[in-house]
C-alpha cells in the first residue's frame, strides 16, 4: 500500500508541471489590450524607410572594425540620420 501511495503521490506531482507548462504556453499567447495597443506603437515604420524598400535600396552604415575579415556589420539609417543622407544625396545628385 505504502508503494501505491508513494506511485500516486508521483503522478499527483507531476500532473501539476505538465498543467502548469500549458498555462503558461496559454499566458504567452494572450495578450492584453495595453500590451497590444504598446506593440502596436513600436511597430510603425518611418515612411522614407518604406520608400527606400519599394525602390529596392537602402541606406546603411558599415560599423564593423579594421581587420575583421570576412564580416561586415552595420545597420539600416533611419530618422533623423536618413533625413540628413537623403539631403546630401540629393544635393550630389544636382551638381
Amino acid at each position: 500500500k505504502k508503494k501505491e501511495k508513494k506511485e500516486e503521490d508521483n503522478k499527483e506531482e507531476n500532473k501539476p508541471e505538465v498543467q502548469n507548462n500549458e498555462e503558461a504556453a496559454k499566458d504567452e499567447t494572450t495578450k492584453t489590450y495595453g500590451v497590444i495597443k504598446k506593440i502596436g506603437k513600436s511597430k510603425t515604420i518611418d515612411p522614407l524607410l518604406l520608400e527606400q524598400f519599394k525602390q529596392g535600396r537602402v541606406l546603411a552604415c558599415i560599423s564593423s572594425r579594421p581587420g575583421q575579415c570576412g564580416k561586415a556589420d552595420g545597420y539600416i539609417i533611419e530618422g533623423d540620420e536618413l533625413l540628413f543622407y537623403k539631403r546630401k544625396m540629393d544635393k550630389k545628385k544636382r551638381n
